[in-house]
């Protein structure tokens, strides 16, 4: 019984002083927060695009494919949504899928954002900013 109670004791004893041992503050460097921040399309003055605009795209989309290189067994038909991040400098980076067709199809899409030139970024008040892009690549559609 002593061991259990001493036990117990020691354990609600811990408890309190591990409870009361932080008295640091927090530093946050709201500058830095700001240029970090990813706009959306709607806040900015001039959106990100691919150089040359949709139709550069889509030439670049057919001639790097490799969809028809693809095992029948993994080629699918629809369309690969995805989410990405424009930095200031062109390059995408956090490139995410947010509605996919099969394994193979997704990683294709993957693959195709990630290599693509570098884009123009959106510009706000005539700076450029990190801006958020989504798009869709289209598989086996016309």
């Amino acid at each position: 019984m002593l061991k259990i109670l001493s036990i117990i004791y020691f354990l609600i004893s811990s408890q309190q002083l591990y409870s009361q041992g932080r008295r640091d503050t927090i530093n946050l460097d709201l500058t830095k927060a700001k240029e970090n921040y990813v706009h959306y399309s709607n806040e900015v003055d001039a959106s990100a695009h691919f150089p040359n605009g949709e139709t550069a795209w889509r030439r670049y989309l057919l001639t790097n494919s490799r969809y028809a290189e693809m095992p029948k067994k993994d080629k699918a038909i629809g369309k690969v949504y995805l989410s990405f991040v424009i930095e200031r400098d062109g390059r995408i980076t956090d490139a995410v899928i947010t509605r996919g067709l099969n394994f193979k199809c997704d990683e294709e899409a993957l693959r195709l954002l990630r290599t693509s030139e570098k884009w123009i970024p959106a510009t706000l008040k005539s700076r450029k900013v990190r801006s958020k892009g989504n798009l869709s690549i289209s598989f086996g559609l016309n």
